[in-house]
């Protein structure tokens, strides 16, 4: 049966509206701006968005007092399985490895034939790179590229082609030697481009986990040669493993309790 508008309950339905109206927003909203998208008071926006929070539904900046949508909202997607809002979600992650880390972090979706660019959080300072968002990478591109293939089965590998593309003179275009590279990414648990894509950038990728260990986007830095060398790679990438698990907790999983590397 549908329900008619005297039938809703006031105060939840401001809430619906008000994580609705979060659903696209990065960077998130002030009070002052959902007060204006429901049509209500300041006072009353502010108890609707301090409850969400308690709840886990929303979170709140504070430095910029602005309000995303929270862990909890996409554990709700979670158990029905729906797809959540990645970009969304990781906004946060992302300000965090890109403060930490002085360098540029960006989310990737895998998607059909290779990977999509779906947000992206620069660091003051860091050089420009470009890396727009929506930008579609190659299947094998990258550390994008290898967090994925490693994450797929050997069959689906197998069928890829033969000979790997040769985006620069670093890049590994021997299957053999990808494939050993893939063994490397599996068990460290993050991806490495030392200018085997981009002559002159290097890059850390980890994978991100639903909550039924799917590997479902990658979360990765990039910066210049000149700033990311080999001796911070490793620095650099601990920093990613970390965002990738704490967006994987974000959306449901669960790591497993062993003596080695996740």
């Amino acid at each position: 049966m549908t329900q008619t508008a005297g039938q809703l309950v006031p105060a939840v339905d401001r809430a619906v509206r008000m994580l609705t109206s979060l659903r696209y927003e990065q960077a998130g909203k002030g009070i002052s701006a959902l007060a204006r998208d429901l049509g209500i008071p300041k006072s009353s926006a502010f108890q609707i968005a301090a409850t969400l929070v308690h709840h886990g539904l929303l979170e709140r900046d504070a430095d910029t007092l602005r309000y995303r949508l929270g862990a909890a909202a996409a554990g709700l997607a979670g158990c029905r399985g729906l797809r959540t809002d990645l970009p969304v979600l990781a906004a946060r992650h992302l300000e965090r490895l890109a403060a930490e880390t002085g360098l540029t972090a960006l989310l990737g979706l895998p998607s059909e034939g290779g990977t999509v660019l779906a947000a992206r959080e620069d660091s003051p300072g860091a050089l420009g790179i470009g890396a727009p968002l929506g930008f579609r990478l190659d299947a094998e591109a990258g550390a994008f590229g290898k967090v994925f293939a490693a994450a797929r089965d050997g069959a689906s590998r197998s069928r890829s082609r033969r000979r790997l593309p040769a985006y620069t003179r670093r890049s590994i275009t021997d299957p053999a030697a990808y494939e050993r590279e893939l063994g490397r990414v599996r068990e460290q648990g993050f991806a490495t481009d030392v200018e085997e894509y981009l002559d002159g950038v290097r890059a850390v990728a980890a994978p991100v986990r639903d909550r039924k260990r799917n590997v479902v986007a990658a979360v990765c830095v990039l910066g210049v040669s000149a700033k990311l060398k080999r001796a911070e790679l490793r620095g650099a990438a601990d920093a990613v493993r970390r965002a990738a698990r704490s967006l994987s907790r974000d959306l449901g999983h669960e790591e497993e309790s062993t003596g080695g590397s996740s």
